[in-house]
């Protein structure tokens, strides 16, 4: 059995097991101690089969929402809600060693993606969400390809 990762008030949100000693974990942590209203920390942590060991994202405040594996099972994107620009979706890629930067298209209003889905048969994926962050009466859903 992994143990579980650190964190006072952390979420996770998306878990992709590679093989038994290859897991790569997604989420968030508000920090001990951290100021009201202050947001959140995105986490991205990867596990060896025996502990977890945290991965330094290209963005370091909001939420990385979900991964998904490429046709092979291996690492292949995640989404994410980034605090500093909410006009566009987050999206990280792996190339191979490191995850490296993605950005949806500009939009109009916030942008909070919460769930990624490869397309079957193709190297295409959808994300949704919604256009605000939770919790707001007036989000509408957000689709992008």
């Amino acid at each position: 059995m992994l143990p579980a990762p650190g964190g006072i008030r952390a979420g996770f949100t998306g878990l992709l097991p590679v093989a038994r000693d290859d897991i790569w974990m997604t989420g968030y942590d508000y920090g001990v101690g951290g100021p009201p209203g202050k947001p959140p920390g995105v986490r991205l942590l990867h596990g060896d089969g025996t502990g977890w060991e945290y991965v330094t994202a290209p963005f370091g405040v909001g939420v990385l929402t979900g991964i998904v594996g490429d046709a092979q099972g291996r690492p292949d994107r995640i989404s994410g809600w980034d605090f500093w620009d909410q006009t566009r979706a987050h999206y990280l890629r792996w190339d191979g060693t490191a995850w490296v930067s993605e950005r949806g298209p500009v939009a109009t209003t916030p942008v909070v993606m919460n769930a990624l889905a490869t397309v079957p048969g193709s190297d295409g994926y959808w994300a949704v969400g919604t256009t605000s962050p939770p919790p707001s009466p007036t989000a509408q859903p957000r689709i992008e390809r």
